[in-house]
C-alpha cells in the first residue's frame, strides 16, 4: 500500500512511534554501557555500571547556542543545561556510607549520604536566579528534595570541587576560573528509593527494555549495603590538541551487594543478584560490555559462560586479570555465574588500608558548647597534599580562634607546615552556612586532626522539624587528592582501561567522612499542650458558669405543695 494512500492519523502515529533523527544527531551522538564487577576483600560483591553519552559540540545551533538536535543525548538534561547557563554538573543519590578502610576507593567519584548537587555554572547577574531554578528544574525531574537546597545550604566552594572537564581543567593551584562559579549543596538526612530511579532510567536510550540496564532492578539494589545513583556531565575533548569539544553525559549506579548474607557462600550470579539476565545488547550502543575483576591466583573459583576476552596484564599497574564480555557477540541470555571452591566464607582480617581516609566525630557534651574533630590518615611514605572542605549549618556557630590543626603523637611539627591555605567564610543567620577549606600537607605515615568549637544556636519553636528530638543531620566533610594508581582504586583503573580510555597517572580522589547528628536545644513541645489543658479546664469551669449566670432567666415559681393547700382549702370553702 502506497504511503500516499495512509490516512494522515495512521502517518502520525507511525512518525510518533519511529523519530526520524537528523543526520546530524545520528552521526554525533554516540552511547556505551558498561558494567564492572569485582569481588571485595571482605566478600561482598562490587557492582558498578555506567552507561556514556556523547554529542558532539558542533551540534549547537550558531544563535544561541543551544542544542538544534537531539538523538541519543536526552533531551530534557541538554534544555535543563542551556535553560541555567551550566558549564559541569554533578548530582549524586547515595544511601550508607562507602567503607574506604574495607573496600578502597569506589570506581567512579564517591558521594556522600543523602543528594548532593554541585554545578558549575556562567558566571553572570542571574547566576544566583539560575542556581534556585535548577534545584526545582532538577526536583522536579527526579521526584526528589533537591527544592530544600535554599541560601542555608548553599555554598561557594574556593579550593574543592574542582572542574572536571576539558573546558575548566583541574587546576590545584588556582582558586576560580574566569568566567563561572561553583555552587555546592548536600540534603544529608534525604532518601533515596524507586521514584528517584524511575526518571533516571528513562533518560537512558533503551530505558530498561534492553542492554545492561535490564539488570537494574530496585527491589534488589535498594537492598544492599551501600548504592549510589549518580549524573554527571562536563564538557570533553575529541583530540589531544582539544581543538574540538564533545558533551558528556555519564549515568552510574554503583552498589555493594553481599552474596554471603544469604547463603553463608560468595557464590553469585546475575539471577541471585538482580533477579534477572541479560537479554541483550542495546541495539544503538557502540560498545555493551560486562567486565569482571578476577581475584588472585590463589584463590580457587569458577566463572561461567567463559569470557570472550582476557587481559591478563596491563601495564597501568593491574595485575589481576581481567575477563571481558562483549554482550553484541552473544545471541543468547547472559546468565554470569561465579563459584567458589571453598565452604562458608570466614571474614578475613583487613591488615591493609586505603592510602588516605578520614573520619569524623563530635566532641563536647551538653546543650550549649561542643566541636567537631576530623582525623585524616595519611598510610603513605611520603607527604600528600590534600584539599579539606566542611560547611557546617548556621546554627552551629564555629570559633575560628579554637581551630587547630595538628598531628596525632608528633608535637615537634608546626601548624604552619601542614596548614598551606586558609579560607574561612562565616555565616549569616538563617542565611548562609559556615564554609572552612583549606589545603593541608600531610606528613607520610600520620593521623593529622582538624578540630574547631561551636556554640549551639537556640532556633525559634517554628523552625524545628516534627522530629526534633531527633537533631539536625551536619553534612560530610570532604578531602580531595591526587593519587597515583594503586590497589585501593583498582577497580577505577580497570574501567578506564576496559573502555578504551587514556589511564591518568594520578586520580583525583573524593573521601567523604560520616554525617553527624547535632542536638539542639530542644523546647519541651508539650507545653503548649500543657497550656491548651488548662486554660481550657479554666475556661469551661470559671467563664462556663459565669456565662451560665448572665445569660439565664429567673421567674418566680409556687412550690407544689403550697400549691396542694391553696387547692384544698378551695374545695373546704367550697363545700361549707
Amino acid at each position: 500500500m502506497p504511503w500516499k494512500k495512509l490516512p494522515s492519523c495512521i502517518l502520525l502515529l507511525l512518525a510518533l512511534a519511529y523519530p526520524v533523527q537528523s543526520k546530524l544527531s545520528s552521526q554525533k551522538d554516540s552511547f556505551q554501557e558498561d558494567l564492572l564487577i569485582s569481588p571485595l576483600k571482605d566478600g561482598k560483591l562490587l557492582a558498578h555500571f555506567q552507561f556514556t553519552t556523547l554529542v558532539d559540540a558542533g551540534g549547537l545551533d550558531e544563535k544561541d547556542g543551544r542544542y538544534a538536535h537531539y538523538g541519543l543525548f536526552p533531551k530534557s538534561i541538554g534544555q535543563i543545561i542551556d535553560h541555567h547557563r551550566v558549564q559541569e554538573l554533578h548530582l549524586t543519590f547515595t544511601q550508607g556510607r562507602w567503607q574506604y578502610e574495607d573496600w578502597g576507593y569506589p570506581v567512579a567519584q564517591s558521594a556522600g549520604t543523602g543528594v548532593e548537587l554541585w554545578a558549575w555554572m556562567k558566571l553572570d547577574d542571574s547566576i544566583e536566579s539560575n542556581w534556585r531554578s535548577l534545584t526545582n528544574t532538577l526536583s522536579g525531574l527526579f521526584c526528589a528534595s533537591l527544592n530544600f537546597i535554599d541560601g542555608t545550604l548553599t555554598s561557594q566552594p574556593e579550593l574543592s570541587f574542582r572542574p572536571e572537564g576539558a573546558k575548566n581543567s583541574y587546576n590545584h593551584d588556582e582558586r576560580m576560573r574566569e568566567g563561572a562559579e561553583v555552587r555546592y549543596g548536600i540534603l544529608p538526612h534525604e532518601n533515596v528509593c524507586t521514584e528517584n530511579l524511575t526518571p533516571w532510567i528513562k533518560l537512558l536510550p533503551c530505558k530498561s527494555k534492553a542492554g545492561i540496564a535490564t539488570l537494574l532492578n530496585a527491589h534488589k539494589l535498594y537492598d544492599t549495603n551501600y548504592h549510589s545513583m549518580a549524573i554527571h556531565i562536563r564538557p570533553v575533548c575529541q583530540d589531544a590538541n582539544c581543538t574540538s569539544q564533545s558533551l558528556e553525559l555519564v549515568q552510574t549506579v554503583t552498589s555493594v551487594l553481599d552474596p554471603v548474607r544469604e547463603s553463608g557462600r560468595r557464590d553469585w550470579s546475575f539471577s541471585s543478584l538482580f533477579g534477572r539476565e541479560i537479554q541483550s545488547a542495546c541495539p544503538v550502543s557502540d560498545r555493551s560490555a560486562v567486565t569482571v575483576l578476577l581475584p588472585s591466583e590463589q584463590h580457587e573459583y569458577q566463572l561461567t559462560p567463559s569470557y570472550d576476552t582476557i587481559i591478563e596484564r596491563t601495564a597501568a599497574q593491574v595485575e589481576r586479570p581481567i575477563a571481558v564480555y562483549n554482550l553484541s557477540q552473544h545471541t543468547e541470555p547472559l546468565n554470569l555465574q561465579m563459584t567458589w571452591n571453598e565452604g562458608e566464607f570466614s571474614y578475613p582480617l583487613q591488615t591493609s588500608k586505603p592510602r588516605v581516609y578520614a573520619h569524623k566525630y563530635m566532641t563536647g557534651y551538653g546543650h550549649e558548647r561542643g566541636g567537631v574533630t576530623v582525623n585524616i590518615f595519611n598510610n603513605m611514605n611520603e607527604s600528600q597534599d590534600i584539599s579539606y572542605f566542611d560547611s557546617v549549618p548556621w546554627f552551629l556557630k564555629l570559633y575560628l580562634h579554637t581551630l587547630e590543626v595538628s598531628v596525632l603523637g608528633k608535637d615537634h611539627i608546626d601548624q604552619n607546615d601542614i596548614v598551606q591555605d586558609l579560607y574561612y567564610q562565616p555565616a549569616v543567620d538563617r542565611s548562609r552556612p559556615q564554609v572552612l577549606e583549606m589545603k593541608l600537607r600531610l606528613p607520610p605515615d600520620s593521623v593529622t586532626a582538624v578540630s574547631i568549637e561551636f556554640d549551639k544556636v537556640f532556633l525559634k519553636y517554628t523552625e524545628h522539624r516534627p522530629d526534633a528530638n531527633r537533631g539536625f543531620d551536619v553534612g560530610p566533610a570532604v578531602i580531595t587528592t591526587l593519587l597515583p594508581a594503586g590497589d585501593d582504586n583498582l577497580a577505577s583503573t580497570v574501567l578506564e582501561l576496559v573502555t578504551n580510555r587514556d589511564t591518568p597517572t594520578r586520580q583525583n580522589i573524593k573521601v567523604y567522612t560520616e554525617i553527624l547528628l547535632a542536638s539542639l536545644p530542644t523546647p519541651d513541645f508539650s507545653m503548649p499542650y500543657n497550656v491548651i489543658t488548662l486554660t481550657c479546664t479554666v475556661i469551661a469551669l470559671f467563664f462556663g458558669s459565669i456565662f451560665n449566670l448572665l445569660i439565664r432567666g429567673f421567674s418566680v415559681t409556687e412550690d407544689e405543695v403550697d400549691e396542694k393547700k391553696h387547692e384544698n382549702k378551695d374545695e373546704i370553702s367550697n363545700s361549707s
